[in-house]
This record gives C-alpha cells, sequence and structure tokens, in this order.
C-alpha cells in the first residue's frame, strides 16, 4: 500500500516482536484503515487441529525416545546412524501419503485388501505412488468407460485431526470421480450419464441446478423421472433461523382409489429452540461446574467474568491479555485437561445428531418414507429445497446449514430415503 501511494511513506509497518501476535495485527489493521474485524481470541474450549505427517516428524523430534524410532524407522535409508530432523522430511517427500502414519500410529496398513474388504474397523487402503500415478492416468484417459469404475474405500491424507481427546485419520474417498466427471468428461460421454438435477453423485452445491431452468413443460417430467406430473410426491423444504425446517408435502392423488378424491396437503415446522435444548442442558451444567470448581478463592465463573472487556469505550485487548496470561493455567486446567467436559461435549453433539434424525424422519414420514427406509421405485419423490440466503440476528448460531448437510447425506446415500434433489429459486 505504500509503494502504490495509498499510504504515506513514513507510515510504520514493522512487526514488533515484543508484542503478541493480536497486537501487531491490530495496530497493522489500523495503518491499513481497520478493513478486517477478527475475534481476537480463540474459546478455550479445545478445537481439532490438524497435524501432516510433517508436523508429527517436528513433534516427534521433541522428544528423545520418539527421535529414536524415527532414527530406527529409517534406519538404511543414510549413510549414518543419526540423520537429521531434515533428512527425514526430505526422504519422507519420496513417499505416498500416509506412510508415516499407517506404520507408526496405526495398524491400518496391516490390513490386506481382502481382510479389510470384511473388517468393520477399517476402510482405508494404501496406494503406493506408482499405483496413485496409474490409477489417475486411467481415469483420465479418453477411452475410460466411467460405468466401470468400482473403486470405493478410503485412501490416506497424509495427516490427522486431534482434540487431545480423540485422534482421527484423515482419507479421502477413492469415488473422486463422481466430484469431477461433470466438469472435466467431454459432451459425447455427458450424454450418457443421469441429468443433474435427478442425481447428487456430484454433490448439492454446484451440480444441482434451478427447477425452473429444467422442468418447464409436462414432457420434461415424463422425460425425467419416467412418470406423469400427477404421480410425483413433493416435499418442499425451506431453512431458516427461527424454524430450522418449514416443510409441505404435497400427495399426488393418483395414490387414492377415489377418483374424486383431492391432493393431500401436510405442512410441518420444527423451531430452532426446539432442536437447541440439548445444547442448553449442556451449557447449564457446564455453568453449574464452572461454579462448583475453584481455584484459589475463585471460580471459573468468577475468573472468566473479572477479565477486562474487549470491546466498547472501556475495551482493552493489552488489558485484556495481560490479565488473561494471569489466569490462563487456571482455564487451561478447566476446559483441556478434564475428560468430564469432553464427554458431556460429546454426549451434547450426539443428542443434537438425534434431533436431527428426528427432524429427517419427520420429514420422511410426510410422503411415505422413514429413515433406514430405501424408495420403492414405483414411488416418486421429488425433494425441493430452497437455498436462500439471509443473515442470522438472533443470539444463537443458526442452525439451518448444518441441518441441511445431515438431510442431504442421510436422503442421498442409502441410509435413509432414496430422493431426487433440486433447487428452488429463492
Amino acid at each position: 500500500m505504500k509503494n502504490i501511494g495509498l499510504l504515506p511513506a513514513n507510515t510504520s509497518n514493522e512487526i514488533n516482536f515484543e508484542k503478541s501476535t493480536i497486537e501487531n495485527f491490530v495496530a497493522l489493521n489500523k495503518v491499513c484503515g481497520g478493513r478486517r474485524k477478527p475475534v481476537p481470541l480463540s474459546t478455550f474450549e479445545s478445537s481439532f487441529v490438524s497435524l501432516s505427517e510433517l508436523d508429527l516428524i517436528a513433534v516427534f523430534w521433541r522428544d528423545d525416545d520418539l527421535k529414536a524410532l524415527l532414527r530406527e524407522y529409517v534406519k538404511g535409508q543414510f549413510n549414518t546412524d543419526t540423520p537429521s530432523k531434515g533428512d527425514i522430511e526430505i526422504w519422507l517427500s519420496g513417499k505416498e501419503p500416509g506412510h508415516l502414519i499407517t506404520k507408526l500410529l496405526t495398524d491400518i496398513g496391516s490390513l490386506g485388501e481382502d481382510k479389510r474388504k470384511t473388517s468393520r474397523r477399517f476402510k482405508v487402503s494404501k496406494m503406493s505412488l506408482s499405483e496413485m500415478q496409474e490409477h489417475i492416468q486411467v481415469i483420465r484417459d479418453d477411452d475410460f468407460d466411467f460405468d466401470s469404475y468400482e473403486k470405493r474405500g478410503y485412501v490416506p491424507f497424509g495427516s490427522i485431526r486431534t482434540d487431545g481427546f480423540l485422534l482421527q485419520l484423515l482419507a479421502f474417498k477413492m469415488n473422486e470421480l463422481n466430484a469431477v466427471k461433470y466438469r472435466r468428461l467431454s459432451k459425447e460421454k455427458l450424454g450418457r450419464l443421469k441429468p443433474r438435477i435427478t442425481s447428487t453423485v456430484g454433490g448439492t452445491d454446484y451440480f444441482l441446478t434451478e427447477v425452473r431452468n429444467v422442468v418447464k413443460t409436462k414432457q420434461d417430467v415424463v422425460d425425467l423421472w419416467k412418470c406423469e406430473p400427477q404421480d410425483i410426491k413433493i416435499l418442499g423444504v425451506d431453512l431458516g433461523q427461527a424454524c430450522v425446517v418449514g416443510a409441505s408435502a404435497l400427495l399426488p392423488t393418483s395414490q387414492s382409489s377415489d377418483p374424486a378424491a383431492e391432493p393431500k396437503f401436510y405442512n410441518l415446522a420444527v423451531k430452532q429452540k426446539a432442536v437447541y435444548q440439548p445444547t442448553f442442558k449442556h451449557r447449564r451444567w457446564l455453568e453449574r461446574r464452572k461454579a462448583q470448581l475453584v481455584h484459589g478463592s475463585q471460580s471459573i465463573s468468577d475468573i472468566e467474568s473479572s477479565l477486562p472487556p474487549l470491546c466498547g469505550n472501556e475495551g482493552s485487548i493489552q488489558e485484556y491479555v495481560r490479565r488473561l496470561q494471569e489466569v490462563e493455567e487456571h482455564l487451561e486446567s478447566f476446559y483441556n485437561s478434564s475428560n468430564v467436559i469432553k464427554k458431556h461435549r460429546w454426549n451434547a453433539r450426539r443428542a443434537r445428531n438425534e434431533e436431527f434424525r428426528r427432524i429427517a424422519d419427520s420429514l420422511l414420514r410426510m410422503v411415505g418414507g422413514s429413515v433406514g427406509r430405501k424408495r420403492a421405485d414405483e414411488d416418486k419423490v421429488v425433494i425441493a429445497i430452497g437455498l436462500g440466503q439471509f443473515s442470522s440476528k438472533s443470539r444463537l448460531s443458526s442452525l439451518h446449514e448444518s441441518f441441511q448437510s445431515y438431510f442431504v447425506k442421510l436422503v442421498s446415500t442409502g441410509d435413509g430415503f432414496k430422493h431426487h434433489f433440486e433447487r428452488l429459486h429463492s
């Protein structure tokens, strides 16, 4: 900005290493006109941290026993018995993703192809670099027949996630062809695929189009769903803030034995506060526990409430950070050292997922289905999801996006009712 004349030439834009990162950021942000508004400090509640295999080498290198383990594992790869950290990092760069993780952290690599298919423990397979190159070359071949593509499983991504309580191995799905075939295939091959509006193989974001751009006549319905319009059940789902779901189902008259019967309508509304009950319960329990646990003469609640404000006329990040450093040990001990808190948080998350499952089951029952039951071929159902954007002014974070992800995944992967999805114009 100084070089192009947007700031005076004497403007200070140096990093002061005697100050904290957030103080430097705020100072530089003011110099640039305050265009960015970051949350200065994250919550003390432990979040997941991703670690690549290079990160793991750096972590292992700080411990003498783990450093010796690394050197023992790469023994014979170097001219010396004490290779440096840089040597091991260069050696690892020539290996397939997940090589170090599957050797030192998990026994996933010990299972063969046949055992892995029958095992409930692992669905991840290992591939060498040469196998990966051959695999990519095959699906890029102009003569490749995507109908013969049967790869499913997962392949290690080369990193893990952990919150200090759980450790997750990251992997990507082998059916990556589904995510690119609409974009990469030629027009001749595109003609052999299912229409985008009746398929979710490519996801529900980029690949779905507005229904008004596809279905313009009755014949369009016949061509797409192989039935007359009056034979289709329609479930309209609108996601929002106050109501997580507002839904309306229209059942066709063709399924009634009475020729004079009129179409049936069913409505459903689920308020956000009802879905939030597990979260509220967890918050109440956490507040009681904060008031009970005492460090010195103060409880955790007292410590948090005594911290200086971050905003307003009296707000001061510098004073907040100074005071925070004095009590940081107590807060870290409360949030990150107790398995009880992590277990309660885990149970609250499971309870909310159960609320989502009950909502999904209610939606599917409106059109004659249920969670865990596949749709019959003769039962034509179209689910239309409104994807209008809105801003939330409530103190509660909106659940509409998380429920949408849950619902779409549930009904399009075989775990629930098999449906078609459409994007509604909002």
